[in-house]
């Protein structure tokens, strides 16, 4: 099952909503971010690769070895699926990837050359065929739940049309807003009111009409420091400053720096005047470098721009993570590897840290903390974190930042866990810190580990970690350890509510040696108690149908209560007597080759990490 692009008008006009379940539909809400003030400038990711619907077009996922991955998302504000297509949804991955993360998504209308002429002639000749036209692009927005459109108009318009695109513009940015309050329409900057095609690299008189009519614009990127001033003087004489976007293409081509790991200097210069910027391909890490150091590029291109990026801060109750980033050299389920191969499912992706190792810059290179991805040895998905570095000589603990969050904490008991892992040469004690502002707004950490302390600050709380029994007790329905040297430590929190946890770190303790250590950290969770102890049972997955399709394929679907507890289906195969995995799936439905009808067990993944028992189909 793939997502694919809408190519031309006819094809939009055919265009209606599925009646069934429908796996390219977005299966994660938009998460809440704390709200920032509004002078402060945002970031637009537009992402341009290789002409787009790559392998992350595979709904259920493929296996490809060396997949591109976003995982910076506490940067960006937007994220725009960009191709040359005429519409481009995004694909159900990549929405469901950044609203995971509180990053809205946007999809493009684009018309360019002589045929996009054409186009726009059918568009714009009447009233009637654009309101059609962009009655359909908020149909399409509403059925897949993405968040709005880049406009990118690339060719010239008869100068009559000019007031019907404008009026385009304006009447899908406002029938958007209706259907999806917090939609975006973001104008390119193209065309102006004369309908002559000259990028104009900044907010003017002639390109004006359209920034009124929509939320924002996405400036060219020939820009100068005259330019941005025009711009900015002009939006802030609207009450806008930062609804201009300035552009800036990493591959280059005329921006300032030039582009790629110089990209740090055209940002630079557009902080300096505090307006937002619009990054465009950032593949180029992947397309451009050795893709086997994808990873160690893509993080140091943006650990360059990290200081220039204000991190956002997740605001959602519960909390949970296993840290895969949608990909792994294998798949595993609490510790158990269940599938040998490669895999790529961006739909799987949890939320990813806040913090980078930009938080040791201070520290001596030699014994450099560091937080890093793990592929080698996952908990549950394709990853896990290693936390690593030389311990104090003084007894001090390494912290390691992971999260800025403001998560208000409900008036209820709240069970937080870790999962974490240590080789046997590894000495040392590992603790959660939360740093918890109280309702009377003074600060309070709250250290959560397995060694009692006989000596705790005045401004510090300490939990020690449930025994068996206890957790046995309050969690009946937890059943399942993980293994292969992974344990997981339960805490038990009575919350008096509106307390807010402020960040997550996690600290490591010398117990003797002062050697480099290193800890692997498979999973996070802070959630309600009453949310764990009410898990379903399989015995509730009811009303399985099987639909036969076309060339040799068949859907499964099914119904579960409590949905929202689950993270995604785990699907295997049971026939010819052995048990494979298939995939997984974020919604009820599964589409398999027909050969596997009847022959299938579902297994629910609860909070990211607590497996279901599997049942078979």
């Amino acid at each position: 099952m793939e997502c694919l692009p809408i190519k031309t008008i006819e094809e939009l006009d055919a265009w209606t909503p599925g009646d069934q379940i429908d796996c390219k539909v977005c299966s994660v809400p938009l998460a809440e971010r704390r709200e920032r003030s509004r002078t402060t400038p945002k970031t637009l990711l537009c992402h341009d690769m290789c002409g787009g619907y790559l392998t992350d077009r595979f709904v259920q996922g493929t296996e490809d070895p060396q997949p591109y991955r976003f995982y910076h998302w506490q940067y960006i504000d937007t994220f725009i699926y960009f191709s040359h297509h005429f519409v481009t949804v995004p694909p159900v991955t990549w929405i469901n990837a950044a609203h995971k993360h509180g990053v809205k998504v946007l999809g493009t209308f684009i018309t360019e050359w002589d045929e996009g002429k054409l186009r726009t002639q059918k568009l714009l000749e009447s009233e009637d065929s654009f309101r059609r036209v962009a009655n359909k692009l908020v149909e399409i927005t509403k059925y897949y739940k993405f968040d709005g459109w880049l406009i990118n108009i690339e060719n010239p318009i008869e100068s009559d049309k000019t007031e019907n695109l404008c009026n385009f513009v304006g009447y899908l940015t406002s029938q958007l807003h209706k259907a999806v309050p917090w939609s975006q329409v973001i104008w390119y900057d193209s065309v102006l009111n004369t309908g002559k095609l000259l990028w104009q690299n900044e907010l003017n008189c002639q390109n004006c009409m359209y920034f009124d009519a929509c939320d924002g614009i996405f400036l060219n990127y020939n820009w100068k420091d005259e330019t941005l001033h025009n711009s900015l003087t002009m939006a802030r004489g609207k009450g806008r400053d930062m609804d201009v976007y300035v552009g800036i293409d990493v591959f280059g081509r005329g921006c300032l720096g030039g582009g790629g790991y110089n990209t740090v200097e055209a940002l630079a210069a557009i902080r300096r005047f505090n307006m937002s910027a619009a990054i465009f391909a950032q593949g180029w890490v992947m397309e451009t470098q050795e893709k086997e150091k994808f990873t160690e590029n893509e993080n140091r291109f943006w650990s360059m721009l990290d200081c220039l990026l204000p991190a956002n801060e997740f605001t959602n109750f519960p909390f949970t993570t296993s840290f895969c980033q949608g990909f792994g050299k294998k798949y595993s389920l609490l510790g158990e590897v269940i599938h040998e191969k490669p895999w790529y499912n961006l739909s799987l992706q949890e939320i990813q840290p806040t913090c980078t190792n930009s938080q040791f810059l201070r520290h001596h290179l030699q014994y450099q903390p560091a937080i890093d991805i793990c592929t080698d040895d996952p908990l549950t998905g394709g990853a896990c974190l290693n936390l690593s570095g030389k311990l104090s000589i003084d007894g001090q603990p390494l912290l390691f930042r992971l999260f800025d969050t403001s998560i208000t904490l409900p008036q209820e008991d709240v069970i937080v866990s870790y999962t974490y892992k240590m080789s046997s040469t590894t000495t040392c004690d590992l603790f959660l810190q939360l740093e918890v502002q109280e309702n009377n707004g003074s600060s309070q950490l709250w250290i959560l580990r397995e060694e009692k302390t006989s000596q705790v600050p005045q401004n510090m709380t300490v939990y020690n970690c449930l025994s068996d029994a206890e957790v046995l007790e309050l969690l009946p329905n937890i059943k399942a350890s993980p293994s292969n040297g992974w344990i997981t430590r339960y805490y038990s929190i009575k919350s008096k509510g509106g307390s807010a946890i402020k960040s997550i770190s996690f600290g490591l303790q010398s117990t003797g040696s002062l050697d480099k250590q290193s800890v692997q950290i498979g999973h996070l969770q802070i959630v309600a108690l009453k949310d764990l102890q009410s898990l379903p049972t399989n015995k509730d997955i009811e009303q399985v149908q099987w639909e036969t399709l076309e060339e040799g394929k068949c859907q499964i679907s099914w119904q579960f209560p409590q949905d929202n507890a689950v993270t995604y289906y785990d699907v295997y195969s049971t026939s010819e007597g052995s048990k494979s995995l298939l995939g997984q799936s974020k919604v009820k439905c599964f589409y398999t080759d027909l050969k596997n009808k009847g022959h299938l067990s579902l297994q629910p993944i609860f909070f990211s990490s607590i497996p279901g028992k599997t049942t078979s189909c």
